[in-house]
């Protein structure tokens, strides 16, 4: 039986390799036909939306010879999609896992509202209940990367930061949800966070909502 198996998948890619014509292939063939795609990995983005979209594009195609055009579509009508992989499962099912960019921040400035990435990608504002609990910036987002690298590399709670305010000089201001407000100066800022990460471990700290780090070596509690 086995013998016989192996003779007839050689007999099909016999046929297929000896009868294979790219337009043919790509469009008539009938063999590989997408009937079922399935998204994984998704943390934001709605996975029925995404997986329609799949769907729209890419059902009845052919599982063989994926059209790299269609999928490019998708990925540069969501820009919040940073890539994908997809595993061919035959004879007729795609899996596509999904990596999504990674938000950190909602610019409003001038107006408009935008999502910042990690990488410093501007993506355009759309509602979702997750991305709209990051922190706002306020103003310019001028070194705002840097600022949040330290606080990212000093384990700063940036799930308790409200906002971020920036201003003209170069400086900014950290708003938190507890209503605490830690004053930035314009140059050696990590200095000041780290300083600001000991006072928490102090009893009296709950005291003061003001953290005012303007002037050199010197701060101001009130």
């Amino acid at each position: 039986m086995k013998k016989i198996s192996t003779l007839l998948v050689l007999l099909l890619l016999l046929i297929i390799l000896t009868t294979f014509n790219p337009n043919y292939f790509s469009t008539d063939f009938q063999l590989f036909k997408i009937k079922n795609i399935e998204i994984k990995n998704l943390k934001i983005l709605n996975e029925k939306k995404i997986e329609r979209l799949f769907y729209n594009e890419l059902i009845g195609s052919n599982l063989f010879i994926l059209n790299e055009k269609k999928i490019k579509k998708i990925l540069n009508d969501i820009e919040l999609i940073d890539h994908v992989e997809l595993k061919k499962v035959y004879p007729s099912k795609l899996s596509i896992l999904v990596y999504e960019k990674d938000a950190i921040a909602i610019i409003n400035y001038k107006k408009n509202k935008f999502y910042l990435s990690k990488k410093g990608e501007e993506i355009t504002f759309f509602n979702n209940p997750i991305l709209e609990e990051l922190p706002n910036i306020f103003g310019k987002q001028e070194n705002f990367l840097d600022i949040y690298l330290s606080l990212d590399q000093l384990n700063f709670p940036i799930k308790e930061i409200k906002s971020f305010y920036h201003f003209d000089i170069g400086r900014w201001d950290i708003i938190l949800k507890n209503d605490k407000v830690i004053k930035l100066p314009v140059k050696n800022f990590t200095t000041s966070l780290k300083n600001y990460m000991e006072l928490k471990k102090k009893v009296n700290f709950e005291k003061y909502s003001i953290f005012d780090y303007r002037i050199k070596d010197q701060l101001i509690l009130k």
